[in-house]
């Protein structure tokens, strides 16, 4: 028997595979990481490594400038053919994760056992940043380098005391 394959129906990767993933990768916890697809708002748009605010309606949107408990990390995001057909994004939730991440708010200086939070950083951003007074921490700083962050997730998110 013999097996053909259409040239129409192959396509060229078209990425390169070899390089390193920079805005997530995760270092532990990948076995028991609970995955859950969840539809996302219209016009909204998240990448790997983000973070998304589940609505009372079911979808995720983006951050606002108020921090929110029910926050989770992005695992597959809208850049993913698969997102643009379901209108679904892939999230980690319940799951304590150890990751190392470049999607963070850069601006700040961090230090081992910084509270982190999700807010929007003012250009739309979903993106971790040092907590605040009484504001909902969703993981903590567990190594600093000088492009990327190293920070384990706390679950549930939870309002930490300044």
């Amino acid at each position: 028997m013999t097996t053909a394959i259409s040239d129409i129906r192959t396509v060229p990767v078209g990425e390169d595979l070899t390089k390193a993933e920079s805005r997530l990768e995760v270092l532990r916890g990948m076995e028991k990481m609970y995955r859950v697809d969840k539809p996302y708002a219209t016009g909204q748009g998240f990448g790997l490594g983000e973070w998304a605010v589940l609505g009372a309606d079911g979808k995720v949107s983006r951050a606002t400038s108020t921090p929110a408990k029910a926050t989770y990390l992005v695992f597959g995001g809208t850049d993913r053919f698969d997102a643009k057909a379901t209108g679904q994004v892939t999230l980690v939730m319940a799951s304590q994760i150890m990751a190392k991440t470049s999607v963070y708010n850069s601006a700040l200086s961090y230090a081992v056992g910084d509270y982190l939070t999700v807010k929007d950083l003012g250009a739309g951003e979903s993106r971790l940043t040092k907590h605040g007074a009484n504001e909902v921490a969703v993981a903590k700083v567990v190594e600093v380098g000088s492009d990327y962050l190293v920070y384990e997730t706390m679950s549930p998110a939870h309002v930490v005391p300044a």
